[in-house]
């Protein structure tokens, strides 16, 4: 599976055309698949909406034979902060993201 990132070129404020690269799904989420802290860490992809893209309960993406249905977060981790978890993710959408944010988030809870 492969997905293209564009962007436009301008020179001078001038719109001159666009530059694309395709990339392999799997080269571009490998760092996040293969992340092990520790024996119990694990990281995973939500997008704006709070729906999971990769998770370690998840098949990878280059097995997909079809469009993949995306789940909510609150099917694959089962805790009770899940949902202030997932609004806290989804809130660092509309501002400057960095682990400095979701700390803060999260002492101020």
């Amino acid at each position: 599976m492969v997905t293209s990132a564009c962007l436009p070129i301008v020179v001078f404020g001038s719109f001159q055309g666009v530059t694309c690269i395709d990339i392999q799904i799997a080269t571009l989420f490998s760092p996040i698949i293969d992340f092990h802290l520790s024996r119990l860490s694990y990281a995973f992809l939500v997008d704006s909406r709070g729906r999971v893209l990769l998770h370690p309960l998840l098949p990878k993406p280059e097995t997909y034979k079809q469009e993949p249905i995306f789940l909510g977060l609150e099917s694959v981790e089962i805790s009770n902060a899940t949902a202030s978890i997932k609004a806290n993710m989804i809130r660092c959408f509309d501002r400057p993201f960095s682990s400095q944010t979701l700390l803060n988030d999260y002492r101020n809870q």
